[in-house]
C-alpha cells in the first residue's frame, strides 16, 4: 500500500492546517504520480505540472488577477481547440522594393494570437525618383503559404489615388501596395504619409 508523508520544515515556525469541507460527503485528493509541486503560492495562485483539466469554470477575474502568460517562444500545438500562443509588441517597417529607400516609422504595433496577426504601422516615404513597385518589409512573423495571405488596407494616407490598399505575399515577411488594377510605385509615394492596417495568418 502507498504511503502520504508530511514532512516539516526545520526552520519554518508556521502551523500548516489541512481542513476539512463543511459537507457530508466523502471527497478524494489524489495526488499525481510523479514528482513535482501542486500549489507553489499563498491562494493556489501557481500550480506547475505538465497537464491540468478543468471542468467548470476557470474564473481569473478578481483584482490582480486577469493575465495569462505564454512562453517567449511558442509550443505550437496541432489541436484545434487549443490557444498556444499570445504576443504584442512594436516591430520595424522596412523598404522592400529593393530601392534601399529609409523610410521614416512614426509608430507600427502587432499583436499575435493564436496563428493570426493583427498590426499597424505609420509611415512617410522619402524624395525618390525610383520606379520599383512599393513594398513594405520587416513584419513580425512570416505570412503562411496557400491562400492564407490576408490583407491590408489605408486608414489615412496624402497619397490621392483612391482604393489604396495592399496584399500579404505569402511564405514572405512583405506587403505589397496596390491601387485598383495596379501597384503604386515608389516614386508615386515620394514624400507621402500612409496610415495601414494589416491581418495575416501564419
Amino acid at each position: 500500500m502507498s504511503q502520504i508523508k508530511l514532512a516539516p520544515n526545520a526552520s519554518g515556525t508556521g502551523i500548516f492546517t489541512l481542513e476539512s469541507p463543511n459537507s457530508n460527503t466523502n471527497r478524494t485528493l489524489t495526488l499525481p504520480d510523479a514528482t513535482g509541486t501542486i500549489i507553489t503560492t499563498a491562494g493556489g495562485a501557481a500550480i506547475s505540472g505538465t497537464t491540468g483539466t478543468f471542468t467548470g469554470l476557470v474564473d481569473i477575474s478578481a483584482a490582480g488577477a486577469g493575465q495569462i502568460q505564454f512562453p517567449a517562444t511558442q509550443n505550437a500545438s496541432s489541436n484545434a481547440n487549443t490557444l498556444d500562443d499570445y504576443e504584442e509588441g512594436d516591430w520595424t517597417p522596412t523598404d522592400a522594393s529593393g530601392a534601399g529607400l529609409t523610410l521614416t516609422v512614426n509608430g507600427a504595433q502587432y499583436v499575435k494570437i493564436g496563428r493570426m496577426v493583427y498590426g499597424w504601422f505609420w509611415i512617410t516615404y522619402p524624395s525618390t525618383a525610383n520606379g520599383n513597385y512599393a513594398e513594405v518589409g520587416g513584419l513580425p512573423f512570416a505570412v503562411a503559404g496557400g491562400n492564407t495571405n490576408g490583407g491590408a488596407f489605408v486608414g489615412y494616407t496624402t497619397y490621392a489615388t483612391a482604393g489604396f490598399s495592399g496584399y500579404l505575399i505569402y511564405t514572405t515577411t512583405r506587403i505589397s501596395l496596390a491601387i485598383p488594377n495596379n501597384a503604386p510605385t515608389n516614386a508615386n509615394l515620394s514624400g507621402k504619409e500612409m496610415r495601414m492596417q494589416f491581418f495575416y495568418v501564419v
